[in-house]
């Protein structure tokens, strides 16, 4: 390995009697791992070393009728054709692709790489997303849910880092959650745990959910559902100078938008942020009351309304959690970039790659030698 320059010495670790033995870490300019986040809007696609270094990040509107997909194909035909254009684009050679990461917006199977629901993939339901990628391009694939490979990427990386009990909550187009137990992440029987988005937090009244329920927490505090109640709440005449923030461009209404009106006081976004902040609070005193964990993350898209969003959220957590449980858990905003969705499902990709202890992946493996014995 050190012939072929797969591999470099690191330092020296000296245990009990006899010489100091080498330690060896991968070389990062042999390996590079992509990272592909995808939902029915855009692709973001990143290039990952092996120490979590980015080479690249290139993102892409979906080129797609009215920006959804009518089948699993196409999902599959725009993952391709954005790994080969990104890997053009920046002189990467595929041969130094080591693994492919892939998180859908959706709900995922991380144990069979399968897409069970595209909530936000135009509805596609049950698509082997790994085993179709390697297929068509012959690299080891992972897939898994972005909530739970930026818990990943925060445990390695981010504020979890040394935390061994702590819960990831993505705020986006739609709302989930990465679980660390006792110094891992949490997959559930069938590896689809942390599905909060699905939690009902209405008791009547609730608007339907794409998975089908009522009152589900994505339908009131998801990224979508703000901006659309925002939107509804303007076209039905409610008085508001949430356009102001926009442009008067009733379609650029964003998050952004919404936090600047809550600071000018403007009472129709601060009540819009009251009641999602209110629902999410009671998600989350749920899981501080199962969990007990030392530390949630509120991460995603919906950071940037920073105080706005924590405030309501760390208020009905203090109302509604077991006092004993909930003064040991810290509640904050984590630091996000669009990047890090890619890059986080990049950074596990290689881990899992390279755990040949993982029992769930031993077919996987078994690709990657098929694939080292060739070259």
């Amino acid at each position: 390995l050190l012939e072929k320059e797969l591999v470099v010495i690191s330092g020296k670790y000296q245990g009990g009697m006899g010489r100091s033995s080498n330690l060896f870490i991968l070389n990062p300019d042999k390996f590079l791992s992509i990272g592909i986040d995808i939902n029915d809007e855009r692709m973001v696609v990143s290039g990952v070393k092996p120490d979590g270094s980015i080479v690249a990040v290139k993102k892409y509107e979906i080129n797609n009728e009215k920006g959804t997909f009518k089948s699993g194909d196409g999902v599959l035909d725009s993952l391709e054709e954005g790994f080969k254009k990104f890997c053009t684009e920046n002189d990467i050679d595929i041969s130094k692709v080591a693994v492919i990461g892939i998180a859908p917006e959706g709900i995922i199977d991380s144990d069979s790489g399968r897409c069970i629901l595209g909530t936000h993939l135009g509805g596609i339901y049950n698509l082997n997303i790994k085993k179709s990628m390697e297929e068509k391009i012959g690299v080891p694939v992972f897939v898994d849910d972005p909530a739970r490979s930026l818990a990943y990427y925060e445990n390695k990386l981010g504020d979890g880092k040394n935390k061994k009990n702590f819960i990831y909550i993505y705020l986006g187009k739609g709302i989930g959650s990465g679980i660390f137990i006792n110094g891992k992440i949490y997959r559930g029987y069938k590896g689809i745990a942390g599905e909060i988005g699905h939690l009902i937090t209405m008791d009547k009244g609730g608007k339907r959910c794409r998975c089908g329920n009522y009152g589900c927490l994505e339908t009131i505090a998801s990224e979508e559902s703000i901006i659309s109640q925002a939107k509804s709440g303007i076209i039905d005449g409610v008085y508001t100078r949430l356009l102001d923030f926009c442009g008067g461009d009733l379609e650029k209404i964003d998050l952004l938008a919404l936090r600047r009106a809550v600071e000018e006081n403007d009472k129709f976004s601060i009540n819009i942020l009251e009641h999602a902040g209110t629902h999410l609070g009671r998600a989350v005193a749920q899981l501080v009351n199962i969990f007990n964990p030392e530390l949630i993350l509120l991460g995603g898209p919906g950071c940037v309304l920073g105080k706005y969003l924590i405030e309501p959220v760390v208020r009905v957590v203090n109302n509604e959690a077991l006092n004993l449980v909930k003064e040991r858990t810290q509640i904050k905003i984590a630091r996000y970039e669009e990047w890090q969705d890619s890059v986080s499902i990049g950074v596990e990709a290689f881990d899992v790659m390279f755990d040949f202890t993982y029992k769930d992946y031993t077919d996987f493996h078994e690709l990657l030698l098929k694939q080292s014995l060739r070259e």
